[in-house]
């Protein structure tokens, strides 16, 4: 069952969502995740291919809330949602590109859009700039929809998600796991 406006407004309610800067935004079937200061991307880039996932240097740069992060044609860039979120054991949740933006040919995450049950963080958007054009990227902006599913039984805490990204404060590049692949 995908949550209605009752139920996404109970969620927020809750404070299982919160944004220190603006209001929660509702919608009929999601909540508007609007893009933060910060933006993250990679450095150095391994001159040999690796299985990933795995660590590469990055930089994380926090700019000014009224200026912007120029996302050039075929631009990347990890940044994360204003808002933090605490997901209950018996939801999950999906983000997805506001269609505003995505008409723009910018992908919010082209890859993985769900949120486990037990996450608590910012969302960590990977930002494409699919299109021909340079785009200005405002703090503040809405930028994604998320929208939660409930389970069809709720998680026991001992299998609440408590991955390498739990309690992300930031966009949060690409980390070793603690088993590595061979």
């Amino acid at each position: 069952m995908i949550y209605s406006k009752a139920e996404l407004e109970g969620f927020v309610k809750g404070r299982n969502i919160e944004n220190s800067r603006r209001n929660i935004q509702v919608d009929l079937v999601s909540i508007c995740l609007h893009l933060d200061n910060q933006f993250c991307y990679y450095t150095h880039f391994p001159e040999k291919p690796f299985v990933p996932p795995q660590e590469i240097e990055s930089k994380t740069e926090t700019i000014a809330l009224d200026d912007g992060y120029t996302l050039p044609p075929g631009g990347k860039v990890l940044g994360c949602s204003e808002e933090t979120l605490t997901m209950p054991l018996e939801a999950m949740g999906f983000i997805q590109t506001k269609g505003s933006i995505a008409r723009g040919f910018i992908m919010a995450h082209p890859c993985d859009g769900q949120i486990d049950p037990g996450y608590s963080g910012k969302i960590t958007f990977e930002i494409i700039n699919l299109s021909d054009f340079y785009y200005r990227l405002v703090p503040g902006m809405p930028f994604a929809s998320l929208f939660l599913m409930q389970l069809t039984s709720p998680l026991d805490p001992e299998h609440a998600y408590s991955g390498r990204y739990q309690h992300s404060g930031g966009p949060t590049p690409m980390r070793s796991p603690k088993k590595v692949f061979v």
